[in-house]
């Protein structure tokens, strides 16, 4: 429980014990605490629900269209993976030609920049895969803009085009989203390239849900598979299907994971990748040790993926000689 209450994990796991009818075997106090945890996810999708309505306006008066990513997107596309799954933040995706006019269309709305600092403005408009974090002051609500997946200065370059042109409209006028193969590989993509994993449970969860969401589908692991080619997302593919079935005991066919296998690194890699994720991701009980060196390691690798060695060196010296700024506390 405590693991649980540390990963916000408490309302998605009293859906899946629910779905799965093991609730029976839960002991009474930690299912009530599990059910009562349902309320605030409800809460915090009604309030996005409501914000995105707004947002509509915006994109409307930008004339821009607007992909909606993760948290959003599964909520408004019904997945399964949304029931209980709380989100902090918006994270929309436009094209980045339209950039500049979603950006004034925005700022005219009365959102803002979360930070001012005139370094970090020239960090993400230069080498980012998004503008300045933005929120509204009167509303509280955190939302990043993207007009990509990943940063300019990473080594992968998913084809961003594509993502446009197989995207799937939403129930809510003016948003589209990722269509399933592309969602899976950007689910992938944002916990194993370009993030720090430590602390990511949750991710992996999703990552579980939605191949349980998309596995059916009629010639999905064919597409799953070739998607991850065209978007050069291969290497995190394979990191999820392996993860994902070793660790949560997810379905995959032994024929997707067999060509998987293609994307995989170096033995060295692979092997030291097997060793790291396990120990950041599982339960780490009372008596076991933190796994702090393995989630530095995993943190060194996550800067090293997403920029060239001398730019990474330059940032890392900036960020740490710098006088940290305050920092807006969203909801």
């Amino acid at each position: 429980m405590r693991e649980v209450r540390g990963q916000r994990l408490e309302s998605r796991i009293s859906y899946l014990l629910e779905d799965r009818g093991l609730h029976g075997g839960c002991p009474l106090e930690a299912w009530e605490e599990l059910c009562a945890q349902r309320y605030q996810p409800r809460f915090v999708q009604a309030q996005m629900r409501l914000e995105l309505r707004k947002l509509a306006k915006a994109a409307a008066t930008a004339g821009s269209p607007m992909l909606l990513l993760k948290g959003a997107a599964y909520m408004l596309a019904g997945l399964p993976l949304a029931r209980g799954r709380t989100f902090t933040d918006l994270d929309i995706l436009v094209p980045r030609e339209r950039l500049e006019e979603v950006e004034a269309s925005l700022l005219a709305a009365g959102w803002v920049h979360h930070n001012t600092d005139d370094y970090d403005q020239r960090y993400y408009r230069r080498w980012m895969h998004e503008l300045p974090p933005m929120y509204h002051p009167d509303r509280g609500v955190l939302m990043d803009v993207h007009h990509s997946i990943l940063p300019l200065t990473s080594r992968l370059t998913p084809d961003i085009e594509s993502f446009w042109a197989e995207s799937v409209p939403l129930p809510m006028p003016s948003f589209r989203a990722l269509c399933p193969a592309d969602m899976l590989l950007h689910s992938a993509a944002h916990l194993f390239q370009d993030g720090e994993i430590s602390g990511q449970l949750p991710g992996l969860l999703d990552l579980h849900e939605l191949i349980g969401s998309f596995a059916e589908q009629t010639g999905f692991w064919d597409r799953l598979l070739a998607h991850a080619e065209r978007h050069q997302l291969g290497r995190p593919l394979y990191y999820a299907l392996h993860f994902t079935s070793t660790l949560l005991g997810t379905q995959v066919p032994a024929g997707a994971l067999e060509s998987a296998r293609r994307f995989a690194p170096g033995p060295v890699n692979d092997r030291l990748m097997k060793l790291l994720v396990p120990r950041v991701l599982e339960p780490r009980y009372p008596t076991r040790r933190p796994a702090a060196f393995s989630a530095w390691l995993l943190y060194l690798r996550s800067h090293w993926l997403r920029m060239p060695p001398v730019l990474l060196a330059s940032h890392l010296t900036r960020k740490a000689l710098r006088r940290p700024s305050p920092s807006y506390q969203g909801n």
